[in-house]
């Protein structure tokens, strides 16, 4: 069964995105080891600190990977737009936004940096007292529920719809919206992450907090990669229509 998944993985990978297998599998177990190497960084305070601090290593990182998807998925909409697929157009301009949405909550809107006061009615009912809006109460639980099912989706739903391929499914459209199956990992994670903070940690600790920051790392780069690698996608069949046409 494990053999199958790997090729069925690496076909993936090299027919359906023009990916190399081996850079496939190194994408694929990048996350577990990455998740495995910040847990160990915890035996070290003041590296682990280093690591998951706010407007430190990772959480810079996530901003530059959230803005990468932001306008890789606005040039991917763009390119649908031109190509009269106007559903799919939206949807991806949808992610655009929400993707740089993410990104500027992660600084929380260039609070730190510019050094601006919180306004008074966004402070009283803000956990961290920042100006963000994903730390406010029932928006908090709301995202939480998101990243979840985005989670879920890009890892678990992937690979159904991959392997069952219903007819659906194999509409051009609709497989543009399923990423890559060596990304899953990445949405594993972040779905890992959140069902154990559900079952097992729902109480916010620092520690099991601030492990949050990789997962959203995570999320961050397979926003990006499948971006990227969408749009490189629809060039390439942009310019096998021109080479036919011609």
């Amino acid at each position: 069964m494990v053999s199958s998944l790997r090729t069925q993985l690496e076909h993936d990978a090299a027919h359906e995105w023009e990916v190399a297998p081996r850079v496939a599998l190194a994408v694929f177990f990048a996350p577990f080891v990455g998740a495995a190497a910040v847990i160990l960084a915890r035996a070290d305070k003041s590296f682990f600190r280093f690591l998951t601090r706010e407007d430190s290593l990772l959480e810079w990182a996530q901003f530059v990977g959230f803005v990468a998807a932001g306008a890789l998925a606005a040039l991917v909409g763009w390119r649908l737009l031109g190509q009269t697929r106007r559903l799919p157009a939206i949807l991806f301009f949808a992610f655009a936004l929400g993707c740089f949405a993410i990104a500027g909550e992660e600084i929380a809107w260039g609070q730190r940096i510019l050094g601006y006061d919180t306004p008074e009615s966004i402070e009283e009912i803000n956990e961290q007292r920042e100006t963000t809006v994903h730390n406010i109460g029932s928006v908090q639980d709301a995202a939480n529920i998101a990243f979840t099912l985005v989670g879920l989706y890009g890892s678990v739903g992937a690979w159904f719809l991959r392997l069952r391929r219903p007819r659906w499914a194999l509409r051009p459209d609709v497989d543009l919206l399923i990423p890559p199956l060596f990304l899953t990992s990445c949405f594993f994670v972040v779905f890992g992450y959140k069902i154990l903070r559900y079952i097992f940690f729902p109480e916010s600790g620092y520690t099991v907090t601030k492990l949050g920051e990789w997962p959203e790392l995570c999320l961050a780069f397979a926003f990006a990669a499948y971006s990227f690698l969408t749009l490189r996608r629809i060039r390439a069949v942009s310019v096998s229509r021109r080479g036919e046409s011609g």
